[in-house]
């Protein structure tokens, strides 16, 4: 008996593409390692306060992205609007270091993973704020780190006025604030560009930052005119 032969022909189902899906980026990843900074105990003037918090917050995402860029992790910068006054600077690094709402229109903070010391400076104060995250702390503390740049413009009178605040540890914040004082030989507009260059100088030191290469380092410094 011959053979019988199926002639229907076989309809193969189609095969759906299998999308892959690759993770998206955790944009709060390292959150965890954000120290919050002081409260402000003092009062100020609010219109200049929220200024400075603006600015700030604005601040902080050119930083965030100009680091990403630059692959650092440490980042100096001078501050124009406090205008020496420490309170204010502290405030500026309060706002720099705010987590970014990713449903907010305009993104404001995003620098509190990265290490960072900043200044203000005028003809009759110079301040500074250092700050790193807990992650970083290990191998470069704030307080250290503050004190070398400020016994190398100011020597130890101005170390001597180096702080801390209550109930956040030295290794993470640390401030400064240097009045000018003719007869002891300190005068803030000395101060402000060595500060920067020494402040870089001790994160070389402890390979925290790129060989300068023979570069300026006005290569990483930004001040308030490099952003719009």
């Amino acid at each position: 008996m011959p053979e019988l032969v199926d002639k229907t022909p076989v309809v193969e189902a189609p095969v759906e593409a299998v999308k892959q899906e690759l993770p998206a980026e955790d944009a709060t990843a390292g959150n965890e390692n954000i120290v919050p900074g002081p409260e402000l105990t003092v009062e100020i003037n609010e219109k200049k306060l929220k200024k400075i918090v603006k600015e700030g917050g604005k601040r902080g995402v050119e930083i965030e992205g100009a680091a990403d860029m630059g692959g650092l992790q440490f980042f100096c910068t001078m501050i124009e609007g406090p205008e020496g006054d420490l309170d204010m600077l502290v405030e500026s690094m309060k706002a720099m270091n705010a987590i970014s709402d990713p449903s907010e229109e305009e993104r404001k903070g995003g620098a509190g993973k990265l290490g960072k010391m900043i200044f203000t400076c005028t003809d009759d104060k110079f301040s500074a704020v250092a700050y790193v995250p807990k992650d970083k702390a290990e191998d470069c503390s704030a307080h250290e780190w503050l004190c070398e740049v400020i016994m190398n413009v100011a020597e130890s009178k101005g170390v001597a006025k180096v702080k801390s605040f209550e109930g956040i540890d030295s290794k993470y914040w640390a401030a400064v604030c240097i009045e000018l004082d003719g007869e002891a030989g300190l005068f803030p507009i000395k101060m402000r560009d060595p500060a920067i260059s020494h402040a870089y100088a001790f994160l070389r030191k402890k390979g925290l930052f790129p060989e300068d290469d023979d570069e300026d380092d006005d290569e990483y410094v930004f001040g308030d005119d490099d952003f719009p």
